[in-house]
């Protein structure tokens, strides 16, 4: 073969590989053990490396996983046989500690909280919800948590690290149970969907709620919020009726329709919820399974642009719980037919 073909061959091979998204950038699935699990596990950062997730055991108790950066300890009843009925939510406090909310058999909210060592018994938090929670960090020490009241709109409380608060409600009738991220500015802002698909957000502040805003769009399923690591700053995404994934943020400051971007596209063929965590300042990882294959696919956000959709692999029921683990990277978690946990890392 002369020389001009191997410069030739060469510059092709360059070439394609550089054009080819960075797939050796995610590293293979691992097992998060041979415990089996319903419903979707709730993952969040502990600290840089170390990541928790609850989730629902088959005896309908709260168990737990710690990933302490390469290895899972495995699922474990961590906080009493209190029977639970939804998916939980799990949020790092802002100090060290995380909490993970669930409603339980006399649908309560109900939560328990993780030091890094050691679990609290679940314990009720009272109210009535009847919807899986949302929990999510709000300000240093404080955990908001939100669900569906009975008249369709959305009731809340939060743990300061000591006792909970009274509930607050939204009046609405939605549809959907609500999404809820912390802005990094003392706020948090849930997502739920209206009647007829239209997504809603409003903004707590610490002690009141904003009304309901009408953001527009039409949704087919639960919404994806997360910090955009940016003060002030929330994304949600979502999957529209056409079955492709769209994105919207809010950018901070005044509390209107003018703050938020406008929902852009991802493109793709969506199966299933979002789930989206920010891996640092303005970047982002968005999880989500492909409606004809069932496979986990990521879409990662470098701060300037979308990666496009990437195909991770395995067969998944549910959601993927995605979250940050470190600076860059996040771990996403899978579920698949067996009821069998799965992890992996990248960017």
């Amino acid at each position: 073969m002369n020389r001009s073909k191997l410069l030739c061959m060469a510059l092709l091979t360059g070439l394609l590989f550089a054009g080819m998204p960075a797939f050796a950038a995610w590293g293979s699935f691992v097992s998060m053990g041979p415990t089996t699990i319903i419903g979707d596990p709730s993952c969040t950062e502990l600290d840089a490396g170390k990541v928790v997730c609850g989730a629902r055991s088959l005896q309908h108790t709260f168990v737990s996983n710690v990933f302490n950066g390469t290895t899972w300890g495995g699922w474990k009843v961590s906080s009493g046989t209190a029977l639970v009925t939804s998916n939980p939510s799990c949020a790092g406090d802002g100090s060290g500690k995380l909490l993970c909310g669930v409603r339980g058999a006399t649908s309560a909210l109900f939560a328990t909280v993780f030091n890094g060592t050691t679990w609290t018994p679940l314990t009720s938090a009272g109210g009535a919800i009847y919807s899986e929670p949302s929990c999510t960090v709000f300000a240093a020490g404080k955990t908001l948590c939100a669900a569906r009241n009975a008249a369709g709109g959305l009731t809340s409380t939060f743990f300061n690290g000591t006792v909970w608060s009274a509930f607050k409600n939204i009046t609405g009738k939605t549809t959907k149970a609500p999404s809820c991220s912390g802005d990094s500015l003392g706020n948090a802002v849930c997502a739920t969907l209206d009647l007829t698909g239209g997504i809603l957000v409003a903004r707590f502040n610490g002690s009141t709620w904003t009304p309901f805003l009408n953001i527009g769009g039409i949704a087919a399923n639960n919404l994806s919020c997360t910090t955009a690591g940016i003060t002030g700053q929330v994304l949600c995404s979502v999957r529209g009726q056409n079955s492709a994934q769209f994105v919207n943020r809010f950018n901070g400051g005044a509390w209107a329709l003018a703050g938020w971007t406008g929902w852009g596209s991802l493109g793709g063929n969506i199966g299933s919820d979002a789930s989206c965590a920010s891996q640092g300042v303005g970047l982002y990882t968005c999880g989500i399974y492909g409606a004809t294959d069932g496979a986990l696919w990521v879409n990662v956000f470098n701060s300037t642009s979308w990666s496009g959709w990437l195909k991770i692999g395995q067969t998944a029921i549910g959601r993927p719980s995605c979250s940050a683990l470190s600076l860059g990277k996040a771990i996403c978690t899978v579920v698949n037919f067996n009821n069998k946990s799965f992890s992996v890392v990248g960017p």
